[in-house]
């Protein structure tokens, strides 16, 4: 595989992830850390991550960073919204880096953000390179992976889609996210100011209505709070009973192929992410991973692969998860050999 210079744009929890799965590829090499936290500025990226030492301090600005050759990729985790990120992918794109990034929203902006999707997508073809927005929810275990395993089947009738996370198992950014410890009415009002919850369902259903060539149909979503019936020890601290203990959220598209997407992060739940077809030619299909995918390591590996992929296959513009499984149709095999 080609050699890939990789730079770290964010160092939190993911990114410390995708460092530590960097490191266990032999054809990558991190040549920088860029992170805003005065805490990590000029520390050496490994101490940081609990590594031994790389010799790579942490900047705080980009322009500490030598500008991207050729087979530069910037793995991206700072933001869910992608007004927010595209200052920051914009001026990775200005410094030569290709960018695959961990926000949410980008996994499919060409709904909710038309306008800046064209923008993104011009702006990284302008320059030679690619965007793209992907993970583990979304990017793959509700909508990519769904699209992939479709084709077993020519005739679907529905698409269930369901993941449980147990969030007492993850990183406390997330279980502040998903609303555990707040009142149902704290919740309540947050979720109808769309200020709670996951971020990026409705842009899995869309990758899958584009990934399956149907129609942008309009989502109907909905999101309630899971409550505790019992005292709970997190390591984000005490929650009581009869408080909020994370969210059940569904998306809904009711089109030419009905398709639901369920999820619940809560506190103690048994995980699982499962996919059922209803098909005419097989009947009931299931697919079902015990336990669930992991999500921090699974987003880092995620990134990872999918940057050496796409820098493989020569991709440019804003792409999306689903454009992963049609790049072989493009490659100059002759350039490759």
């Amino acid at each position: 595989m080609k050699e890939i210079n990789v730079l770290l744009y964010g160092l939190g929890p993911i990114g410390l992830e995708v460092f530590k799965s960097c490191t266990r590829s032999n054809n990558i090499t991190v040549i920088g850390g860029v992170d805003i936290d005065p805490n990590k500025v000029g520390k050496d990226l490994g101490e940081i991550a609990s590594l031994s030492n790389t010799g790579i301090k942490v900047t705080s600005s980009l322009s500490n960073i030598p500008h991207g050759a050729n087979h530069s990729v910037a793995l991206h985790t700072t933001g869910s919204s992608v007004p927010q990120v595209w200052p920051q992918i914009k001026s990775l794109l200005d410094h030569g880096y290709s960018v695959v990034s961990s926000c949410e929203e980008l996994s499919f902006p060409w709904v909710r953000y038309p306008e800046l999707a064209k923008e993104i997508d011009q702006y990284a073809k302008d320059k030679g390179l690619f965007v793209i927005g992907t993970g583990v929810n979304p990017g793959f275990v509700m909508d990519s992976l769904a699209v992939f395993t479709s084709a077993v089947t020519r005739d679907i009738e529905s698409i269930h889609i369901s993941r449980k996370v147990d969030v007492s198992k993850r990183r406390i950014p997330l279980q502040q996210k998903v609303g555990v410890g707040k009142t149902v009415e704290e919740f309540n009002a947050l979720a109808e100011e769309n200020n709670i919850g996951h971020v990026g369902l409705e842009e899995s259903l869309r990758l899958i209505l584009n990934g399956l060539g149907l129609s942008q149909k309009k989502i109907k979503k909905s999101i309630k709070p899971t409550v505790t019936s019992t005292d709970l020890e997190l390591s984000s601290g005490h929650v009581g009973k009869g408080r909020v203990s994370g969210l059940h959220e569904t998306a809904v598209s009711s089109g030419t192929i009905p398709i639901t997407l369920d999820l619940v992060m809560s506190v103690n739940v048994e995980e699982i992410d499962r996919i059922i077809f209803k098909s005419k030619d097989l009947g009931h299909l299931e697919f079902t991973i015990p336990g669930g995918l992991f999500g921090d390591t699974v987003t880092a590996n995620v990134l990872v692969n999918v940057a050496q992929s796409l820098m493989f296959y020569r991709q440019q513009g804003l792409r999306t998860m689903t454009d992963i499984h049609t790049v072989r149709n493009i490659i100059d095999y002759e350039k490759l050999s």
